[in-house]
């Protein structure tokens, strides 16, 4: 019976779960980001990092762990090929041996390219060993010729590296030792007598984490063609105590052959500069580069960076562009050099700069100078160009600041494509992997970057490691599984507004079927992409006002009425209860304000774009229970709950404990009688010392060594919960319930 009330009690002390507030949700949840997604993944294989796209086969080629697949452009989880490549147990067995974890001692594909028409060209890690291989596109079965991978691939997974293929020829920054300690930027394929790398040279590389490279046709003739290569690393220019990093953009020329005797087998065309993305407004310099998109239209090519710093013990992220012709033009301004005899660093004027120009290309009119290659540059250039490879100026973004700025979230990766609006302009719509998992869409206008769609793609958060577009569809590569989407999901907005609010270029307003779709499909549409009058385009009548919500509350409570304007162009108001303006702040997900008798009332957030505003959230606040009230009331109840509980746990407690003083009374007296009988001697009582409340029960030598054993033996336990003896020492133990002792017992014999 004691039991079943503490049951009872235990079961109306239980905290019952409060429901779930309904907040603001900004970003698309994953159960609907999960009707829009086409998605491929393999048993006991991850790391999907690496893609290449082959549009004439209409195949996306995707790198992962001990394995290549091959999957269809049209829906990756269709039709899937795979080549595994692992490493051989031995090899593996041996790289955990040198000291590497287990799960580092695999084949993790870095590198996928194009080495022809008809075969690719793939490189791993091997578990410490780096090789590479060719695989035939016509069959895709196996990984053939295979071949050393080092200084083309990295040694590591997660080891940063870049690499480019340029007319067959494979261009790779990555590190060309087990350690990782040598950096190397190499032309790494094609004729051996053309290969050549980087200076072993702080100078040139000093602890770079590489990030991304790109191949830019830059004559008609393929004379002055350059590689680019992206990296941070630590700079030397800044006279810091600490450490400081800073993002490069370097530079090659495809044509160069290396110095004759200075800089043999070395880059003679090898010049740096810093990339500068820092934010005015908020005096934050964003000094790490985590990944670079490069966006090519016609003549013109834009480099899209992502950069972070760490600020508030987080992590914050931005957004950077800059022209070709900004690199271009401080790759042709003046070096910077260190002077020793006054110990800091300037920049070269002019005079002091020999001809022709160090790290030029050799281009025609070099040639008809009489400089037909680099290995016929003299000597003075070569040693110019090997101690300045650093320049004075540094590249600045296109619009003097970031497009975009995270401060929640990490950005990992990025992709941008040019999109053709309804007007014919053209504007920029990049795609940006977070750290957690969601996938940001923002539309560059003007000078800024603004948000539109915020997708969570996975059921648990995981970093997005690569994105890779192709027409109308993103394909996201993470840890789990390749994730396929549509640019142009238009559908996904279900009104006039949202459409247009959407400022997705690629979508418009269809007013003869009363739907969201594509521009391309027909010409009877409606888009505004600059937001001069964008509600104006809108049937009137099309959303109805919000239904009123009431917030019973209490006084003295504070209160968040939430209101999420529709876009970041909108201008949102509040109509409420006139009183002291002071009393409310407003915010960016709704209004704040703390409750009297003169904020009850009715409250209603406005939102207004292009001259036109309508309702989007209306509120009641009126005096009612409120959670504090609610609150003392609950405590109230589990105090007198929890009083009844102690009252019963102690009357039961007194029970087992006289149940426990009859049993060993009875058990003295029986072992009396008997030793009497057997030994004709009268046995001497105990002298035992009376507890406090209640007696001890006797114990064996074995039971004193395990208390709770004791108690649950003699039953002094059974059906209550929390209750426990807890030895202190030889001569002393209490009888514990949830901690509070209710008994003490000094033993002297038993």
């Amino acid at each position: 019976m004691a039991l079943r009330l503490l049951l009872l009690l235990l079961a109306l002390l239980a905290p019952r779960a409060a429901p779930r507030s309904a907040a603001p949700r900004t970003a698309r949840p994953f159960p609907e980001v999960q009707q829009m997604v086409h998605r491929f993944s393999q048993e006991s294989i991850f790391n999907y990092t690496v893609f290449l796209v082959a549009p004439q086969s209409r195949t996306l080629y995707v790198g992962a762990k001990n394995a290549v697949f091959a999957l269809s452009l049209d829906s990756v989880s269709q039709h899937p090929k795979m080549i595994s490549w692992k490493v051989p147990e031995n090899h593996r067995i041996s790289c955990t041996m040198k000291g590497k974890k287990e799960a580092e001692c695999h084949n993790y594909i870095r590198l996928l390219k194009f080495s022809s028409e008809t075969h690719l060209f793939v490189c791993g890690t091997h578990a410490f060993d780096p090789q590479c291989g060719f695989i035939k596109v016509a069959n895709f079965s196996k990984v053939e010729r295979q071949e050393s991978g080092r200084g083309k691939c990295p040694f590591e997974p997660a080891q940063p590296s870049a690499a480019v293929m340029a007319d067959g020829i494979l261009y790779a920054a990555t590190v060309n030792n087990f350690l990782g300690t040598e950096p190397i930027i190499s032309r790494a394929t094609g004729n051996p007598e053309e290969r050549i790398r980087t200076e072993t040279s702080i100078i040139w590389l000093n602890d770079p984490d590489f990030v991304g490279s790109a191949f830019l046709r830059e004559s008609e003739s393929g004379e002055d063609d350059k590689i680019y290569f992206f990296f941070t690393e630590t700079a030397r220019e800044y006279d810091f105590y600490e450490k400081v990093k800073v993002p490069r953009v370097a530079r090659v020329c495809k044509g160069d052959l290396g110095g004759l005797k200075t800089l043999q087998k070395r880059w003679t065309t090898f010049l740096k500069a810093q990339l500068v993305c820092s934010d005015p407004e908020h005096g934050t310099t964003f000094n790490l580069l985590r990944d670079v998109f490069t966006l090519r239209s016609g003549n013109a090519t834009v480099f899209y960076g992502i950069f972070s710093t760490r600020r508030d013990g987080g992590e914050v992220s931005a957004v950077c562009a800059y022209s070709i012709q900004d690199v271009h033009k401080a790759m042709n301004g003046r070096f910077k050099e260190f002077k020793r005899d006054c110990d800091k660093w300037t920049s070269v004027m002019g005079a002091d700069v020999p001809e022709p120009r160090p790290g030029a290309c050799i281009t025609n009119s070099m040639k008809l100078a009489g400089f037909g290659s680099s290995l016929a540059l003299p000597d003075r250039v070569l040693t110019f160009v090997r101690d300045h490879p650093l320049m004075d100026q540094a590249v600045h973004p296109l619009e003097s600041g970031p497009l975009l700025v995270n401060l929640d979230m990490p950005y990992r990766s990025i992709a941008v494509h040019r999109v053709k609006s309804l007007s014919g302009l053209e504007y920029d719509v990049l795609y940006l992997g977070t750290e957690d998992g969601h996938l940001h869409k923002a539309v560059k206008i003007g000078s800024e970057a603004f948000i539109t769609e915020d997708l969570a793609l996975f059921p648990e958060p995981q970093p997005i490691h690569s994105l890779q577009l192709h027409q109308s569809w993103l394909y996201v590569g993470s840890s789990s599984e390749v994730t396929q989407l549509n640019t142009t999901n238009c559908e996904m907005y279900k009104s006039c507004q949202e459409c247009i609010l959407s400022r997705d270029p690629a979508c418009a307003w269809s007013k003869e079927i009363g739907a969201c779709i594509s521009h391309q499909q027909q010409n009877d549409l409606l888009q505004d992409i600059l937001s001069v009058n964008v509600l104006m385009l809108c049937p009137e009548g099309v959303e109805d006002a919000p239904v009123p919500v009431e917030v019973p509350t209490a006084i003295g409570t504070r209160l968040v009425l939430p209101c999420l304007p529709r876009s970041a162009w909108s201008t949102c108001t509040w109509q409420k209860p006139h009183v002291d303006a002071s009393v409310y702040t407003l915010r960016s997900d709704g209004l704040e304000l703390t409750v009297s008798e003169e904020t009850l009332g009715d409250y209603s957030c406005w939102c207004t774009e292009g001259g036109v505003g309508s309702m989007l959230a209306s509120y009641s606040v009126m005096q009612g229970s409120s959670p504090s009230s609610s609150c003392r009331s609950t405590q109230r109840r589990y105090s007198a709950l929890m009083g009844l509980f102690f009252f019963l746990l102690g009357f039961a407690a007194g029970c087992c404990c006289f149940l426990a003083y009859e049993k060993t009374r009875r058990d003295r007296h029986q072992r009396g009688l008997i030793n009497h009988e057997k030994n004709g001697l009268d046995l001497m009582q105990s002298n035992t010392t009376s507890c406090s409340h209640e007696p001890h029960t006797p114990s064996s030598p074995e039971d004193e060594r395990h208390p709770l054993a004791t108690a649950k033996k003699n039953g002094g336990l059974n059906g209550f919960p929390h209750l426990y003896i807890n030895e202190l020492d030889k001569d002393q133990a209490r009888i514990y319930l949830g901690g509070v002792p209710l008994a003490k017992c000094d033993e002297t014999s038993i």
